[in-house]
């Protein structure tokens, strides 16, 4: 026998005892039912997935893959998880961070020139707050406010001031407000102390934040 017909009967050899292993390697197993194993077909892009999306999602088949089983059963206890914490109705709001927008509020008015003892959380204190983001907005080559940290922080001690000043007045999160906080009135009305900061910081006197705090303190106060 020539060397060349000795290598092909050895590589076909090799071949052999690879599909040998393999079909060790699923240990017995029965052949799973065919499925459409096209996951995007099945799991749409444009929405976010759901318990059923996960029940019926099954994924390609490789030669060297996961058990499909073992991911059945995961996908399974995925979608039973979801179904069984998803709440029935989603909230129209939900509570916020409160203690960290206290924190940010706290450190900003701890760290500004004018120090604690001005700015005290006291509807009188809001006026070094209007001239502070007065101060800013006319700094030359500003950026935008949704891009200045201490606009945010402004606006959480706006906040503070409303949710130390009225009582039941509370931080909150709401569908609409791109998970930014808000304050949640007893009166049932939401105000928006960081979108106020940042309309000033971008806008002028007309966006005042005094007249903001103002109006609210003398409807809900």
């Amino acid at each position: 026998m020539s060397h060349p017909m000795m290598w092909v009967f050895a590589v076909l050899i090799v071949l052999a005892m690879g599909g040998v292993a393999l079909l060790a390697s699923g240990r017995g197993e029965p052949m799973t039912p065919a499925y459409d194993d096209r996951p995007d077909a099945l799991v749409p892009a444009a929405r976010p997935v759901r318990a059923d999306d996960l029940r019926r999602v099954r994924f390609s088949l490789a030669l060297r893959g996961y058990r499909m089983s073992e991911v059945d059963a995961l996908l399974t206890r995925l979608a039973r998880e979801m179904e069984g914490e998803r709440p029935a109705v989603v909230p129209d709001s939900a509570p916020a961070p409160a203690t960290l927008v206290r924190v940010v509020a706290e450190k900003w008015a701890a760290d500004h020139p004018a120090g604690s003892d001005i700015l005290d959380f006291s509807a009188e204190s809001v006026d070094q707050v209007e001239s502070s983001l007065d101060q800013w907005a006319r700094r030359p080559g500003h950026g935008a406010a949704a891009d200045q940290a201490d606009v945010w922080a402004a606006g959480a001690y706006l906040g503070e001031v409303l949710v130390r000043s009225v009582a039941g007045a509370a931080w909150s999160t709401r569908s609409g407000s791109d998970g930014v906080p808000v304050v949640a009135l007893p009166s049932g009305r939401v105000e928006d102390p960081i979108g106020r900061a940042m309309a000033r910081f971008d806008g002028d006197e007309r966006d005042s934040v005094i007249d903001f705090v103002d109006a609210v303190l003398a409807a809900d106060a």
